[in-house]
């Protein structure tokens, strides 16, 4: 039973579920919504039947229904997969005659713990007395579309899976393969008899073949036909088994596309979608963008452990690159294992290589964690080629080959680096560039954007202070972001320089507002690399008093990491600043060690409740909960609480309800320049949501 594969009808997800599958081992036979789902359960040989209902309830619970039968004749089980809203009614699921269900998110391993559970279950009935039921559906096990021809015969016999093949009812089934052959053209039917007639005469199993137009469409079938003997081992007939090679190849097709042990797409799969976005005659709207991830150290992970445990660290990379896709609601890409230890994210569409650089950064910061393998802790680094199709660019190889120049420069760099591939305006030698250089000058030159991002009091419904936020609108890369601009400055090894320079120039901005500015908090982010200076705190006092900013308006923003690496170490710092009236705030609280330990153990002034987290005050029961704890934890700890992300007057009501202090999101405002604030807050007036419930 464990090998019989298993019958997935998926409305929306087929490829991503039958790749899941597959980089588990799993034998699968796919069907359409448009199929007979209960005949296509009886002809896979399977016990077990996947209805993927995610974002499609109502043809889900048909699809269930018309298993229904099939299932229980065969004492199989039936698991139907749904997204969360519609968990709510799972009466009707059951009624459709599911056996196991499974709610959305949900990851590999959940899936493959649900088909053992089915599993469990189906062997649990074999052994409570229904051998009889399972002897019958082993029986049915051999059903397939098959025909079957006794010597002499003026007619055929068909099965009722091929008569569903062919399109014919019960009325014409001994005379159905004549009919077949009345649809063959002359030269095709001259063949087929041929061969037919090679097999008799040999008594000796084969293949034939031939086209025919079934359902309005060409369909290449293929009879795998075998002879059949009587007692004295004398030919009395043939049989034969029928497959539509079109469908059979498809299913192939879609098992050669996609990796069997990451279940990511294969350099095949990427290849022809990127084709097709390449190709000459294509809009010149269109393009597309290659990220090459190179991961390093494998020689030495396969001498030090094995095959077994590359394999799995190969898996684990495969997961966390699905993780940040799904994160961040990427749409219009490939995810792909391109061979060996090389992966690659490819944008398809307009995009900005500014979005290609800081997607490349966020892979990057996969490999900071270390991996947990078979209880071994496994580091590992990467190297990063991009390029962006050019209109000269026609195929994927072209695209690939450019992407993969910028890796192997790439490779000449420290970990984690990455290049990007240029070609020259004119037909220059194509070049390579990289951003460290150009970040670094403009550091030093104070040529970097700041922004600032207005932040809420609540029980005021006053604006009282900004974040502010680093960007830098390269020549060549576009807009970039703070993240690429940190990570390239720790990549080049100038943090401290690129940290203190940002302080300069952000206290010189504030110190010069007035009027409605004047009294403004000013929230600056402060790096891992600045809290292991020992001379930070000279450093930042140095900057306040050249720039004339006071310090009682200054609050630093921390991560978590930086935090707890060194609690002991930490709290001195932070103690040194709360002496000279700087406040500290933990920043993205919940996605990192989010612990009491270091609440507890440190000076802390604001608590900033990552977006992700405070997005979940509008989610299921149990993320409210966990929302109102982090915000009564850190009140209870006389800490002031921002929310960041908020973009909804019913989110803000919420966060509100739950004892949020301060809130910064676009239902305020996004990041301006600073020339801009003054204007803003004037005209200022906050949600009308924000007034009441205050």
């Amino acid at each position: 039973m464990r090998n019989a594969p298993i019958l997935l009808v998926s409305v929306r997800y087929e490829r991503e579920l039958a790749a899941a599958l597959g980089a588990a081992g799993r034998a699968i036979v796919t069907a359409t919504a448009k199929d007979d789902v209960g005949r296509a359960y009886r002809s896979a040989s399977a016990f077990i039947a996947i209805v993927d209902a995610r974002g499609a309830f109502e043809e889900g619970l048909r699809l269930a229904t018309s298993l229904n039968a099939r299932v229980m004749d065969r004492r199989g089980a039936l698991l139907v997969l749904l997204s969360r809203k519609d968990a709510a009614s799972m009466d009707r699921v059951f009624e459709a005659g599911a056996t196991h269900y499974l709610v959305s998110p949900f990851g590999g391993e959940q899936l493959q713990t649900a088909i053992r559970f089915a599993e469990r279950m189906i062997e649990r009935m074999r052994a409570s007395g229904t051998e009889a039921a399972l002897a019958q559906a082993q029986d049915d096990l051999e059903a397939s579309p098959r025909w079957y021809w006794d010597l002499g015969d003026a007619t055929v016999r068909i099965n009722d899976d091929l008569a569903v093949l062919l399109g014919r009812g019960d009325s014409a089934r001994r005379g159905a393969l004549r009919s077949l052959a009345r649809m063959l053209d002359l030269d095709e039917l001259r063949r087929v008899r041929k061969a037919l007639r090679g097999l008799i005469e040999g008594e000796v199993s084969g293949s034939v073949d031939h086209s025919v137009s079934l359902f309005d469409r060409i369909v290449r079938l293929i009879h795998h036909v075998q002879p059949i003997f009587d007692a004295k081992n004398r030919l009395t007939g043939l049989t034969g088994v029928v497959e539509d090679v079109l469908r059979t190849a498809t299913q192939r097709r879609l098992s050669a596309h996609f990796d069997t042990l990451t279940g990511l797409a294969t350099l095949a799969n990427a290849r022809v979608r990127l084709d097709e976005v390449l190709a000459e005659d294509r809009d010149p709207e269109t393009g597309a963008t290659a990220i090459l991830i190179g991961v390093s150290r494998f020689d030495q992970i396969n001498a030090s452990f094995g095959r077994g445990v590359a394999d799995l660290l190969l898996q684990a990379v495969a997961r966390r690159l699905r993780r940040l896709i799904e994160e961040r609601g990427l749409e219009n890409l490939i995810a792909a294992r391109i061979g060996g230890t090389e992966f690659a994210i490819i944008l398809l569409g307009q995009v900005q290589l500014s979005q290609a650089v800081f997607l490349s950064q966020l892979a990057a910061k996969l490999f900071e964690k270390p991996f947990i393998i078979e209880g071994r802790t496994i580091h590992l680094s990467c190297r990063i080629g991009i390029a962006a199709s050019e209109p000269d660019m026609t195929s994927a190889d072209a695209l690939l080959q450019a992407a993969g120049a910028a890796l192997v420069s790439a490779r000449e760099l420290g970990p984690n680096a990455f290049q990007v591939y240029l070609s020259g305006e004119t037909n220059d030698p194509v070049r390579l560039a990289s951003l460290e250089q150009s970040v670094r000058a403009a550091a030093r030159d104070r040529l970097l954007d700041i922004e600032y991002q207005p932040q809420v009091s609540v029980a005021e419904n006053r604006i009282v202070g900004v974040e502010a936020l680093l960007r830098f609108e390269h020549p060549v890369y576009g807009r970039l972001t703070a993240d690429t601009l940190l990570s390239t400055a720790e990549r080049g090894e100038f943090s401290l320089e690129f940290g203190r320079s940002i302080l300069r120039q952000a206290f010189g901005e504030a110190s010069t507002w007035s009027g409605a500015l004047a009294d403004l908090r000013l929230s600056v982010n402060v790096t891992a690399a600045d809290m292991h200076d020992p001379e930070f705190v000279t450093h930042l006092i140095e900057a306040l008093g050249d720039t004339g900013f006071p310090p009682e308006r200054l609050t630093l923003e921390i991560t978590e990491g930086s935090l707890v690496e060194n609690l002991e170490a930490t709290a001195a710092m932070l103690n040194a600043l709360k002496r000279r009236r700087i406040s500290v705030a933990i920043d993205d609280f919940g996605t990192g060690y989010s612990s009491l330990a270091y609440l507890k153990s440190l000076p802390l002034d604001y608590l900033k409740i990552d977006k992700r987290i405070a997005a979940d005050i509008t989610g299921e029961t149990r993320d409210k909960v966990i929302v109102r704890g982090v915000i009564d934890m850190a009140r209870s700890l006389d800490m002031t609480v921002i929310a960041e992300g908020v973009e909804t007057e019913d989110q803000l009501d919420l966060l509100i309800r739950a004892g949020c202090n301060w809130y910064q999101g676009f239902l305020c405002s996004g990041a301006m320049r600073g020339s801009e604030l003054e204007g803003f807050i004037a005209n200022w007036a906050g949600p009308q949501l924000a007034k009441e419930t205050a």
